[in-house]
């Protein structure tokens, strides 16, 4: 099949409106519920975005069963998307099209996506130092929140910065949340205990200091609000359903925003 009928079987197969959102939903509920109050023009974009990373963290599948393929075969699927990103791929993938289509016409920059596959191959090829985690989540979370700045419209750096820093504050929340089962899935973890963790993940959110942000860089940056709240119960919360608490807390501060 040329890379062109390629394309186009692709473009036919990926999943549209409703069907993108109730996918993102199932896979990442966390940031489907931010993404719900984004304005309604750059929703679908930061839907894909969010089954785009679904797609990442999926690629890091192999690497849990060492006996079978080991790390290498998360490095060909990660491999595959950044080759897809940089143009030298075509995008038969259903997700694939609609994340090509936002750098294209600027709602998304390539370089930000690229550093959340660098995160992912760090996970795959893990070193027990706190930097190389600090700058993992800065790449990975952090850089997937900074994208949803960029969908806004943001362009100034030190707020896209603050806004990946909420980002990174996430990911350290959700860590601190799956702690117990993060440490038997074979992940990487954080190189230290669950109180140095969370320390990190405080200090993520003070130098985001979302309060101060702008209101549409506070709407990008409403993944703070659970990672507050995350950072502030660790792994007591372990295996609990996220509760309506932490549902309305997103809402009341995207209501304020507004």
């Amino acid at each position: 099949m040329t890379g062109s009928r390629q394309q186009k079987k692709a473009l036919t197969a990926m999943p549209q409106g409703q069907e993108l959102e109730d996918r993102v939903r199932r896979v990442d509920p966390d940031r489907a519920l931010c993404a719900r109050f984004l304005p309604d023009t750059v929703q679908p974009a930061v839907f894909g975005l969010i089954a785009f990373h679904d797609e990442l963290v999926r690629a890091l599948a192999p690497a849990r069963s060492a006996a079978v393929a080991g790390p290498m075969a998360g490095f060909v699927r990660l491999q595959w998307w950044r080759d897809v990103l940089e143009g030298t791929r075509a995008p038969d993938h259903e997700v694939a099209p609609p994340i090509i289509s936002a750098l294209r016409n600027g709602t998304f920059q390539r370089d930000t996506l690229l550093r959340v596959i660098d995160a992912r191959e760090a996970e795959l090829a893990p070193k027990a130092d706190v930097c190389i985690w600090r700058n993992m989540m800065r790449n990975g979370a952090g850089a997937l929140q900074r994208a949803v700045g960029e969908a806004l419209g943001i362009e100034d750096e030190a707020l896209l910065d603050r806004i990946e820093a909420a980002g990174a504050a996430y990911g350290a929340g959700a860590m601190a949340r799956h702690w117990p089962r993060m440490q038997q899935s074979g992940r990487y973890l954080f190189p230290g205990d669950e109180a140095a963790l969370i320390k990190e993940g405080h200090a993520f959110l003070v130098e985001a200091d979302v309060r101060s942000l702008p209101r549409n860089a506070r709407l990008a940056a409403l993944s703070a609000v659970l990672a507050a709240r995350d950072l502030g119960r660790g792994s007591r919360q372990a295996g609990l359903p996220r509760g309506v608490g932490d549902r309305l807390a997103v809402m009341v501060a995207a209501l304020k925003v507004g």
